[in-house]
Formats: C-alpha cells, structure tokens, sequence
C-alpha cells in the first residue's frame, strides 16, 4: 500500500478526525503523481485528460503506475508530477483532480474549490521576526506524531544541516513558545527548510500555541544550552549529500510544465 493510500485509509477511519484529514493532503503535496494525458508531453505542454461531473472539468492522477493501468485499461501517455506542482497548475485552470478514481482503495475528487484551499496552505510563508531569548528551558509535551512528521518531511535534507533540537523558550514574562533549533543549515537551504517545517505544522492539527524556527550557528553560546536541555531529532547519517540538495529544491523551485 502506497504512503498516499496508508494516509486515505487513515482519513476514511476517522472521519471527524480532522488530524488525520489535514495529514492526508500534506502526504499529497510530497507524492509523485501519475496525470492521466491526452497524449504524450509536447514541448513541456501538458493536456491532461479530463472527466466532467456536474459541468466541472476534473483531470486524472494516480499514486502508481499500476493505478493508472488499471483504470485506464492500456497503455497510456502520462506524466509523472508532485501532488504541489500539479495543484498549482490545476488552480490557474479552474480544475479539480481525480484521484486514483476506480482503484479499491484510496479513490477521492478533489473540487477546484479544494484545490484552492490546498495551494493556498502550501503558500503560506512564516512571519519573519527579530527578537531574543531571555531562557531555554525543556519542551514539556511536544507529540510524538509531530516528532514523526518533522523527520519525514527533512529527511530529503539530510546532509544540508547538521543538527535539529526542539525545546522551549522564554522572551519575556509573559510570551513563551516551542522552539525549533536549526543547527549548521547550509545558506542555500535555510529557506526551504523553513519552509518544509511550516508545511508540517500547517497540516497537523495540534495546538501547542506558538512553535517558532531558529538559526544558530555553533558560536553562539545557546547551543550549548539547547543541547543539554532540547530533545534531538535522529537523522541518519549520509555521505551523499548532492542527492539530498537536489531533493529539497525541487520540490521549491521547480519549474511546471504548462497546461493546454
């Protein structure tokens, strides 16, 4: 079972879970999808192939390769996209997306108007602010399926940073918040791994009040004290890193094709 379809079941299970529904469209934007076209891609023109309900234009995607066979019943010209690229595209054509349509498990339209939701969680950028600590002290509840999720999300970026450690911090008597704390980021991928985290608090539903990002580079005398009181995130150690920097921008800056 594919991680789109683990993630379906898991919605269709707990219907008022809205958890679960949240983390559903943000295993989407990560998934590559297969869009049913038209014809094969001609000078990075895409023409998807569309089904009408109720007068409304609705293009066909799929979690897998074989999805697609078995609904579409032969060999058919596709193109293999993210779930955030292709719903950018379909936004500016006012379309909405089939999901696995026919397949057992894990079929669901998606009308433009969610669409329309769903590019618009993926736009959202972090408030950027100017402000000191005053105390780090431990993060006393930080859940366990948000653990989970960060490492999920940054594992692509293994490699572009050397730690991460969440704990709490004070800014003065009265403002405290959850802090997340970025050691060692390469320049080029602070933003987009910023980004990546927004992404995860954005589709999880758990209301830990402010959780905000921070830089640190390994002269600053706060990390000595985030390491003795912050909870690590475990990555796995990489000797690779070009595969991991070509994973984090392409799902920032990639270029889509066009549709007709």
């Amino acid at each position: 079972m594919t991680q789109l379809n683990k993630a379906f079941v898991e919605m269709a299970q707990n219907p008022e879970n809205n958890d679960a529904r949240l983390n559903y469209y943000g295993v989407l934007a990560d998934t590559n999808l297969f869009l049913l076209l038209e014809q094969e891609p001609s000078n990075e023109i895409l023409e998807p192939k569309f089904i009408q309900l109720e007068g409304k234009n609705f293009a066909l995607a799929f979690d897998s390769e074989d999805s697609l066979s078995e609904f579409y019943g032969e060999a058919a010209a596709f193109a293999q996209i993210t779930g955030r690229v292709l719903a950018k595209m379909l936004l500016e054509e006012k379309v909405g997306l089939g999901i696995n349509l026919g397949i057992s498990e894990g079929e669901l339209l998606l009308p433009w108007e969610i669409i329309k939701w769903f590019v618009n969680v993926l736009d959202e950028t972090p408030d950027l602010v100017q402000t000191t600590p005053k105390k780090f002290f431990r993060a006393k509840a930080f859940p366990e399926v948000l653990f989970k999720a960060l490492k999920e999300k940054l594992m692509p970026a293994v490699g572009l940073f050397d730690e991460i450690w969440i704990c709490a911090v004070e800014y003065n008597e009265d403002e405290t918040s959850h802090l997340i704390c970025l050691m060692g980021v390469q320049n080029s991928a602070q933003q987009a791994i910023v980004k990546s985290i927004n992404e995860v608090l954005s589709f999880t539903d758990i209301d830990l009040g402010n959780i905000d990002v921070a830089h640190f580079t390994y002269d600053d005398k706060a990390c000595t004290k985030i390491r003795e009181i912050g909870i690590k995130l475990e990555f796995p150690e990489v000797s690779e890193v070009k595969n991991a920097t070509s994973d984090v921008k392409n799902k920032l800056a990639l270029q889509p094709p066009k549709l007709r």
